[in-house]
């Protein structure tokens, strides 16, 4: 998955040997799918030791080196980790380039291949009673696209109601009362009916 530039080798090398401030000999960087939105990536760039060792990139070496990203898609940015969301589904060549700020002539630079793809999960259970575990109902999508949520009691009362690209509900009523234990009914829609979807949330205390 992480191909090194082909000429990164010939890079490594200046000044009798010296490498990216005395320290880095390969640069490179790892990347997630955010939990909760599809096409939202989370990168983290970190060097290879002459040693061997893998040490990520903190906010304190900016001062010591220029971070430039590359995402595939138009965008860039200037964090050793940074968090991309991009706007459609498909397969982006992301390009990290580091610089060494006392020395612009020592440069690095790693391009991984990059996957993002559509998503649509929607848990039946959740347990808002604050223990840190499942306390929050989400519905992982991709982010980007508009849904409409509203959850319904066993009356037919609307508990609940939100349209955003993302949902995540705490199992408070507008009022912000907790709803009691028991089940309710949602209804997810919007304009692609990849992410219309009908069914039952089970809440529990205690669990």
């Amino acid at each position: 998955m992480q191909l090194l530039l082909r000429n990164l080798i010939l890079i490594l090398f200046f000044h009798g040997g010296a490498c990216l401030h005395g320290q880095v000999d390969a640069v490179s960087f790892d990347y997630r799918i955010d939990d909760l939105a599809s096409y939202r990536v989370v990168f983290e760039s970190y060097y290879i030791t002459p040693g061997g060792q893998t040490v990520y990139f903190t906010a304190e070496d900016s001062g010591n080196y220029d971070f430039f990203w590359e995402f595939g898609d138009g965008s860039t940015g200037s964090q050793p980790a940074m968090m991309h969301s991009y706007m459609s589904a498909g397969t982006y060549d992301v390009t990290l380039t580091i610089t060494d700020i006392s020395d612009p002539s020592l440069t690095m630079s790693d391009i991984i291949e990059v996957t993002v793809n559509d998503a649509f999960e929607v848990p039946n259970v959740f347990t808002p009673d604050g223990d840190g575990i499942n306390d929050v109902f989400i519905v992982r999508s991709n982010g980007v696209t508009p849904l409409n949520i509203t959850i319904f009691d066993r009356g037919g009362s609307i508990v609940y109601q939100h349209t955003s690209p993302i949902i995540n509900w705490d199992g408070r009523t507008p009022g912000g009362t907790l709803v009691r234990p028991g089940v309710y009914y949602y209804v997810i829609t919007s304009s692609e009916p990849f992410y219309n979807k009908k069914g039952f949330i089970h809440v529990y205390y205690g669990r």
